[in-house]
């Protein structure tokens, strides 16, 4: 179990090192930044694959595919949602607004919570009653003070919960979700570079960053590396509670080397919603605490 641990929080740390990234790679756009990352990481996940020996989910899923051909609308959909997330993970920190894309990771356990509820009738415990209710406070408090709430912030919050229902319908859970994913927006990058990239804009950018390129597909696979054998060796609530520990990362980054500040009128709904978090980490805790107690009596 300890190995788990420590194998989730490296994950995040490393996915904290990929937000902070992009700045590494100026001047380049999002879109090529975007698109170098996936040309660069989607072969190392296909050398993951390999290693882990789950070759044969990714030829299930072909099986599937060539039974039933309409699945592949509903992958590229998939592909679509990750897209739009995998930009704004990008976009967010280069451009001022990586706290307020770290809230959308925030409220994302909450907006997952809420989900299971109206979609799955999956029912509220009292805690999760209680954090809900505090992060609707602190959107509506963010609402009347601001006029808005940030549209990257509500993107990723309600954005992940259709994307990880649109795997759960078309029953693409795990590696096989992910390799389709990554494969399908690989596409797409490479029609683009093929498009829009020359032979001497490609070394260009590969002479200008001969090492962070590479390395930005390299730290891309290891930390799905590392998240994949968590995952297998975590129970699912331990796994979960971890979980927590990427958004507090990202908002570090932001913080600390992104140099971005909470605003007076942000102090009290953001306050409010990293409290209903800090309650669903509790319960997470709790839950936890009772299996291994279980485990122990048996």
């Amino acid at each position: 179990m300890i190995k788990g641990v420590v194998l989730s929080i490296l994950a995040s740390c490393l996915f904290g090192l990929l937000y902070y990234y992009p700045v590494l790679l100026h001047p380049l756009s999002v879109i090529d930044i975007f698109c170098w990352r996936l040309l660069t990481s989607f072969p190392a996940i296909v050398i993951l694959i390999l290693i882990e020996k789950q070759w044969s989910a990714i030829h299930l899923l072909f099986v599937r595919i060539k039974t039933h051909p309409l699945l592949l609308i509903g992958l590229l959909c998939s592909s679509l949602l990750l897209t739009v997330q995998m930009m704004i993970f990008i976009w967010a920190p280069i451009n001022g607004h990586g706290l307020s894309a770290s809230l959308g990771y925030f409220l994302l356990p909450l907006t997952m919570v809420i989900s299971g509820q109206l979609f799955y009738q999956e029912k509220l415990s009292f805690l999760q009653k209680i954090a809900v209710g505090l992060a609707a406070l602190g959107v509506a408090i963010e609402i009347v003070n601001t006029g808005a709430f940030s549209w990257e912030t509500a993107v990723i919050a309600l954005g992940y919960p259709v994307y990880f229902m649109t795997r759960r319908k078309l029953q693409i859970e795990g590696i096989a979700g992910t390799f389709s994913d990554f494969f399908f927006i690989f596409i797409g990058c490479l029609i683009y570079f093929i498009l829009n990239y020359s032979w001497d804009e490609i070394i260009h950018d590969m002479t200008s960053f001969p090492i962070f390129i590479p390395m930005l597909g390299i730290i891309t696979a290891i930390a799905f590396a590392m998240y994949f054998v968590a995952r297998r060796l975590l129970p699912m609530g331990l796994f979960g509670l971890l979980g927590y520990v990427e958004p507090v990362l990202l908002s570090m980054v932001s913080v600390l080397f992104l140099h971005e500040s909470v605003s007076s009128e942000h102090i009290i709904s953001y306050g409010l919603i990293w409290l209903s978090v800090c309650v669903l980490a509790l319960e997470g805790s709790l839950f936890v605490l009772r299996a291994i107690k279980r485990k122990r009596i048996r």
